[in-house]
């Protein structure tokens, strides 16, 4: 393996570990979520942070690596292919990993829109601003029911 293919291959496998560590804490931050556990997902986000910055950092450099050996990027990996499957299985694990990881945090996303939501709609509650079934009053305006409703008019 030259000394340029190594460089690319420690890359790869740089980034696995990283992507690998931030899989392990989205499915922790899902656990918290689920929990309800706040303080927790706070040490995460912290935890989450320098990793993104490293996955950031490490995409940085593989595309300079990338660009820097002057072949078309599909050329490169038909070479990466057929001269070091080992290299391209490792560029297909980061890609795939990176992919799941997109998905996790997709769906601890949702959750957190949903909670929101949920917040949103128990305060309204609690606020006496309840979304309540729209019927049309005596001046054929839309009005909610049990919204402004006058008991006796002078």
């Amino acid at each position: 393996m030259s000394a340029d293919l190594k460089i690319f291959s420690d890359l790869l496998r740089k980034n696995l570990d990283t992507l690998i560590q931030l899989d392990d804490l989205l499915a922790q931050e899902r656990a918290s979520l689920e929990r309800n556990q706040m303080e927790e997902l706070d040490e995460l986000l912290e935890k989450k942070k320098p990793l993104l910055l490293q996955i950031q950092n490490n995409a940085r450099e593989r595309t300079d690596w990338i660009k820097n050996t002057k072949l078309p990027k599909k050329r490169l990996f038909k070479l990466l292919e057929e001269k070091a499957p080992p290299v391209m299985m490792l560029f297909r694990d980061c890609e795939q990993r990176l992919l799941d990881i997109k998905q996790k945090n997709e769906v601890n996303g949702q959750i957190i829109a949903r909670s929101q939501q949920r917040v949103v709609r128990l305060m309204q509650i609690i606020r006496g601003q309840s979304q309540q079934a729209q019927l049309y009053g005596k001046n054929g305006a839309a009005d909610a029911y049990g919204g402004k409703q006058s008991l006796a008019q002078a």
